[in-house]
């Protein structure tokens, strides 16, 4: 009896070495392409801790105002639980510095020229992380609703917010 060889052998199943080098290159190429991308869209999406959280943050002011007849210095005044609050990815104050996405913060209160009118209060949030390769940067907003940015991009105030 001649055995077959196994070019001619038609029962043999599976990929030859080559097919599989050629399907993972294909694969490492559109993962080269998808991920930075969808690092993109996850900073992007980040962007709305920032805003809820300084939006949270103006409504508190605005409250402690009522109250004492001025604005809060630091966020202890305002209920939270540091001066200076990192939050994460779940719009909560951060368990660990690594899962925070931005560091908020009173950046000045009853300052003319960082607010325009006295009194008045500017609140600001840093991205932390990798959140700091952000195109938007960082976030204010300040008593008279005046909304910016401070980023290297150039991009405009409203893109971001």
């Amino acid at each position: 009896m001649i055995m077959p060889r196994p070019s001619e052998n038609r029962d043999c199943k599976g990929f030859t070495l080559m097919e599989l080098i050629v399907a993972m290159t294909i694969i490492a190429i559109l993962a080269a392409i998808a991920y930075p991308s969808y690092l993109n869209q996850v900073r992007a999406s980040r962007r709305a801790v920032a805003k809820s959280a300084l939006l949270d943050m103006a409504n508190r002011q605005e409250q402690y105002f009522f109250n004492h007849k001025g604005y809060a210095k630091d966020l202890t005044q305002l209920g939270y639980a540091a001066a200076v609050v990192d939050f994460d990815d779940d719009h909560m104050p951060a368990d660990h510095d690594a899962d925070a996405v931005y560091r908020l913060s009173v950046a000045a209160v009853d300052d003319a020229k960082a607010c325009g009118a006295a009194p008045c209060f500017q609140l600001r949030a840093v991205p932390r992380n990798d959140q700091i390769k952000d195109v938007c940067g960082a976030f204010t907003l300040s008593s008279d609703n005046a909304r910016g940015v401070n980023n290297l991009s150039g991009r405009p105030a409203g893109d971001c917010w």
